[in-house]
């Protein structure tokens, strides 16, 4: 039997078996959504899917170039129903190369290809970076709605994972100065700050003066009512653009244990102190998330 014929026949075999397996499905790969890179070395992402079924039960790997030669590794991962979508830990390394794979158990059995290449970055060169502003834990956060609403929302809500980072919220009042979910637009009086901005905060009494973050105006809505957040940050005065977020309020309670999110303390994390108010926040750019607490019950 010839080289060809037994080529052809192993063709037809491994087609005959992939039309006989009932779980069969070409995997589209278009469908598999991934957050912008490049990624933290050693942090989580959550990769979505239309249908979600599609990152279910699936293994993810990473290929990267090291040492002149391609290295394919398993990475750990897990379906979140809250989130409906698959979280995947980046390998603990710095690398300029790296592309994510998931598996084709049902039909090819090969690791196929996901998203643009891209690399895997240390934590530094995500601070005050023109494209990743804003902090973002290195762990994704599974929210959990809070048993009450805070109440009242006006004053300075700091990030757990850059205490230097925060967004001072003023919202519009109503005839009896009851706050309204609309926010006040940032803007000066007399050389005063009013309104809604994202900061530097001043540590040591020191504010942010050449922060990508600082000094940028803020409007949107904080239903508290309905527990609803849209927020808009305006970084065109920097040639950034806009940024806007989507999110709500959440259970401090249920962030994850033995990190700084459940350590209170403005410019410096304090032992004993608890966050009493927490906004989970996801970037529609970056789809990165940012959590925000409020210092003040």
């Amino acid at each position: 039997m010839s080289k060809r014929i037994i080529q052809y026949l192993s063709i037809a075999a491994a087609l005959f078996l992939q039309a006989c397996n009932p779980d069969c499905t070409n995997l589209s790969t278009s469908n598999i959504s991934l957050p912008p890179g490049p990624y933290q070395a050693n942090a989580e992402i959550a990769v979505t899917a239309s249908p979600s079924s599609l990152v279910k039960d699936r293994e993810f790997h990473v290929s990267i170039r090291k040492n002149n030669q391609t290295e394919i590794s398993l990475l750990d991962s897990r379906f979140e129903e809250a989130l409906d979508a698959a979280v995947v830990l980046m390998p603990n390394e710095v690398n300029p190369t790296a592309s994510l794979l998931i598996n084709d158990p049902d039909c090819t059995g090969n690791l196929i290809p996901v998203g643009s290449p891209t690399s895997l970055q240390s934590s530094s060169f995500f601070v005050d970076n023109p494209f990743f502003v804003t902090p973002a834990p290195p762990l994704i956060v599974i929210p959990s709605p809070p048993p009450s609403i805070p109440g009242n929302i006006v004053n300075a809500w700091f990030s757990p994972n850059n205490r230097k980072y925060c967004i001072w919220f003023q919202p519009d009042l109503d005839d009896n100065g009851n706050e309204l979910p609309t926010l006040t637009r940032g803007f000066f009086e007399d050389g005063n700050r009013k309104g809604s901005w994202e900061l530097a905060a001043g540590c040591d009494n020191i504010e942010g003066t050449g922060e990508l973050f600082h000094l940028n105006q803020v409007t949107g809505i904080i239903d508290k009512v309905n527990n609803i957040i849209s927020i808009r940050v305006d970084r065109t005065s920097k040639n950034l653009g806009f940024e806007d977020f989507e999110g709500f309020f959440v259970d401090p309670n249920k962030m994850p244990a033995g990190s700084d999110y459940n350590i209170g303390g403005i410019c410096n994390a304090e032992n004993g102190r608890s966050m009493p108010k927490l906004m989970y926040l996801v970037s529609q750019t970056t789809q990165r998330q940012l959590l925000l607490w409020r210092n003040l019950d």
